[in-house]
């Protein structure tokens, strides 16, 4: 970023060394304005970014991404994904608090529900996935992998989002989710178009249920839990947004 601060610093100067004592002052053209706000914009993410990675070298959460960051990396590696995506998910999840319990069950640092786990200690063939925080991180990459693999058909970001959605959610309220958005012919397989119809899968849209499914409900139940599920995909993005620039 260098280069973008002594180039904004030679635009600024050039047209300084341009106004002439006495005389009027020639404004820039509409192409130097843009690229002299261009310049000023890059300078301010610089300082903004810089800022805050000073925060979060400052913070707590620094020595536990140093602490279990070789075992992150390990597996996100293992199953594809990139190591700040899953550092930003278990900073939603659990905050990097190795004890973390939900008010539903879930526990450690990637919120593994007890059923969930038992599933995958016998895909694994790992014993202590509630209890030890290095089984807990491979399980949760791992069951964050299963839920990818279920949306095979869309583009990268879309089909991260709609596993993260599924982690937090259950896949099955993604699937009857991605039923609606084909009723309303939009495309299934985007996080944005699916998202909004998380919401229609109240009890109160039975109406709309009635038209979607014979059954006249969601195959996977109501759901109410949409907004949780919204914040937990935005959040995590968000998080992993800013941690690709800083980590």
């Amino acid at each position: 970023m260098r280069w973008i601060l002594l180039f904004g610093l030679m635009v600024s100067g050039f047209l300084s060394a341009c106004k002439p004592a006495g005389r009027t002052v020639v404004q820039p053209n509409a192409a130097d304005s843009a690229l002299i706000r261009l310049v000023r914009q890059r300078i301010d993410e610089k300082k903004e970014l810089d800022k805050l990675r000073w925060q979060l070298e400052q913070s707590n959460f620094m020595k536990h991404i140093a602490r279990y960051k070789p075992i992150i990396k390990k597996y996100a590696k293992r199953y594809g994904f990139d190591y700040r995506l899953i550092i930003a998910q278990i900073v939603q999840e659990s905050g990097f608090k190795m004890h973390a319990r939900s008010r539903v069950g879930a526990r450690g640092l990637m919120q593994i529900m007890p059923g969930t786990a038992r599933e995958l200690s016998r895909e694994l063939d790992i014993e202590y996935i509630m209890m030890t925080p290095r089984e807990n991180i491979a399980a949760g990459i791992y069951h964050l992998y299963k839920q990818y693999g279920y949306f095979p058909d869309a583009p990268k970001e879309d089909r991260t989002k709609l596993a993260l959605a599924s982690y937090n959610c259950g896949a099955g309220r993604v699937f009857d989710a991605q039923d609606i958005a084909r009723y309303f012919k939009q495309p299934a397989n985007r996080w944005e178009s699916v998202k909004p119809y998380l919401a229609m899968l109240k009890k109160s849209d039975w109406q709309l249920h009635l038209q979607v499914w014979p059954e006249g409900r969601p195959p996977h139940g109501y759901f109410d839990g949409y907004q949780e599920t919204i914040a937990y995909v935005e959040n995590i993005w968000n998080l992993y947004q800013m941690y690709r620039k800083i980590l």
